[in-house]
């Protein structure tokens, strides 16, 4: 078999299925693969619905919350049947239609949850392997479908959550979110060194692009007030908070206010705490450098259930209000065991080198399949 071509369906909701995606590509061109197409399928195939959705869920992280609950658990096809989702994947399906009709693909990889892979596989009946590489730790029943091939999920609760849902074992892979490669590399300094009894603890928070924290200024002066920490924010791209937070602590040392950052995971190496929102990404960086976390208070849907996983597994402490993110890094602070406990659980449900294993995989199914076809022939 030559080198394959590979087809990755992606969408640009936020930043973790193209985070994903991008982790995937790096990890082909490793090999040597380069032959590949990647396709944001929505915004190709209606770029003006698209764009329009996009703003209505950005707005979900400041306002909006309970529509958009009501829209993610309500396309749930375990729960109800939703007409909207009908309408978007036959968008998706026609452009997935262009795609097939262009190009000779060896494997079609799917970071986005959508039926309208196994429309156009339902109609068309290609031998080529058709994967979903699921980018949160819960799962949504957009993923499913018995035309899709194999399923790479984050973690052994997603798998049961898929077996449970009808998916045959042999069809799943646990494989952890694909991420940046530095994050891999990063390890936490070492915790048996001696520091002076009053170093300060470092702090590190992730504003997001949304500002996923309303009174961000107000949680950072009770910080300052409250304890010995220094304080880095992450503003992302979101410039007007970024302006505002430089204005209002410029003058204070021990609060570092930067903006979009490309060396997170050296950041995340220093921070002995991390309060973030629950995306999918965020939360595996976070597992590769087992930061104690306090979660923010998340959006109904994806990000709620990511949050109560984490919970669940002693991985996190999730804050419901805004009120309760400073109560909970002041507990962490004075409860040292409970923050060693908290990285041992991140480690035992940590997987490394995710797209190397998927990569692996993809490339194994896509050689059954190129072999199975010439026996037919």
């Amino acid at each position: 078999m030559n080198s394959p071509k590979i087809l990755i369906l992606t969408g640009s909701y936020g930043n973790g299925h193209l985070e994903v995606t991008h982790a995937l590509v790096a990890e082909l061109k490793k090999r040597g693969i380069t032959d590949v197409v990647v396709s944001d399928l929505f915004h190709e195939a209606h770029p003006i619905l698209t764009s329009f959705t996009k703003q209505l869920y950005l707005k979900s992280f400041t306002k909006g919350q309970s529509i958009y609950g009501f829209l993610y658990y309500n396309s749930d096809a375990r729960l109800t049947d939703f007409r909207i989702d009908r309408i978007i994947d036959r968008y998706g399906y026609m452009r997935i239609s262009e795609l097939m009709n262009t190009y000779a693909f060896d494997a079609v990889i799917n970071t986005f949850p959508m039926q309208a892979l196994p429309i156009y596989q339902q109609k068309n009946h290609h031998n080529i392997p058709f994967v979903n590489v699921l980018t949160d730790f819960s799962l949504h029943s957009r993923w499913l479908s018995n035309e899709i091939d194999h399923f790479f999920v984050a973690g052994e609760s997603l798998k049961k959550e898929l077996i449970d849902s009808g998916v045959a074992p042999q069809k799943i892979t646990v494989s952890g979110i694909p991420i940046k490669e530095e994050f891999y590399h990063t390890k936490k300094e070492n915790l048996d060194k001696k520091e002076p009894l009053n170093q300060a603890k470092e702090l590190l928070i992730s504003a997001g692009a949304f500002g996923v924290i309303k009174d961000l200024p107000i949680l950072i002066e009770e910080l300052y007030s409250q304890s010995n920490l220094a304080i880095t924010v992450v503003c992302g791209k979101n410039q007007e908070l970024y302006d505002l937070l430089t204005m209002k602590f410029e003058a204070v040392s021990s609060i570092s206010i930067l903006g979009y950052v490309k060396d997170m995971a050296s950041l995340m190496r220093r921070a002995d705490l991390m309060v973030t929102k629950p995306g999918g990404i965020s939360l595996s960086e976070a597992l590769a450098i087992q930061v104690p976390l306090v979660l923010t208070p998340a959006v109904p849907g994806q990000e709620l259930d990511n949050a109560k996983l984490f919970e669940s597994k002693g991985m996190a402490i999730v804050s419901y209000e805004e009120e309760e993110i400073v109560p909970a890094i002041l507990y962490l602070l004075k409860n040292p065991a409970f923050c060693t406990e908290m990285k041992e659980n991140m480690q035992k449900h940590f997987y490394p080198n995710a797209a190397a294993l998927i990569v692996d995989e993809v490339l194994t199914i896509s050689k059954k399949a190129s072999y199975l076809e010439s026996l037919l022939d």
